[in-house]
């Protein structure tokens, strides 16, 4: 089968939506820029690192598609940077199968971490999922706001603070404080959380759990050592306390 006709088997709507895609393989580029625009997105395309920043800045985009190999500042720089000023869905792309690289990837703010070679069902599925968390994010009730002094959390104006001092989270990393402050007091399995955060179409791996709910505790608790709020059940999962 052809790229265009896989291309014109997939008709998934993201009318409106802007696409960055940051890759040196030019041929990807093109595969991936015309995926997206059968959807009806906007697409852009960077092939280093400072021409995507300036695609950036220049088109505000609700998704950046990164790859890890990148000339001279690699994606895990770039997308470090890009979460300095914005909260924005990355999908970050590599032709490592490597777990090392994943975790690397989330602790650096992705929100999802696909391996090539890769389908273009895959990655619009993915792509789909992230915008789909993203948009969620803004649309919880007030009765699930938290505030204890230390620590407030507004979830309907998507406003994390420590301390009075907001906090800079990724849509992934809201979405589970999110879901966690919803289900304070209970224990949530590693199953469940997965399945609620990440998805049903999400590849069924608890190491996403265990890097994220790390970041939220480097980012809210006191001492991240001794958990205050976040507390791991062994063999089962996580607990939100209040």
């Amino acid at each position: 089968m052809t790229a265009r006709n896989i291309i014109s088997s997939l008709n998934a709507p993201m009318i409106g939506k802007k696409v960055l895609i940051i890759d040196d393989d030019p041929y990807l580029r093109q595969l991936a820029s015309m995926l997206f625009q059968r959807t009806g997105a906007e697409v852009y395309s960077a092939s280093d690192a400072l021409d995507g920043f300036i695609q950036f800045f220049v088109c505000s985009p609700s998704l950046i598609i990164l790859d890890v190999i990148i000339p001279e500042v690699d994606g895990f720089e770039i997308c470090r940077r890009i979460r300095q000023v914005s909260d924005i869905p990355i999908i970050m792309l590599t032709a490592l199968d490597g777990e090392e690289d994943m975790v690397r990837g989330l602790k650096e703010g992705a929100d999802d971490f696909l391996s090539k070679p890769f389908s273009p069902e895959i990655l619009l599925a993915r792509a789909r999922a992230v915008l789909q968390r993203s948009q969620q994010g803004d649309g919880h009730s007030k009765n699930y706001d938290f505030d204890n002094g230390h620590l407030q959390i507004d979830i309907d104006n998507r406003r994390v603070l420590v301390n009075d001092k907001r906090l800079k989270l990724s849509p992934i990393e809201f979405r589970l404080l999110g879901f966690l402050t919803r289900h304070s007091g209970k224990v949530l399995t590693l199953e469940f959380i997965l399945d609620n955060v990440w998805g049903s179409e999400r590849m069924k791996n608890i190491g996403y759990v265990h890097v994220y709910m790390s970041h939220l505790r480097n980012k809210i608790e006191e001492d991240p050592k001794k958990p205050r709020y976040i507390q791991t059940i062994y063999g089962i999962g996580y607990r939100f306390e209040r």
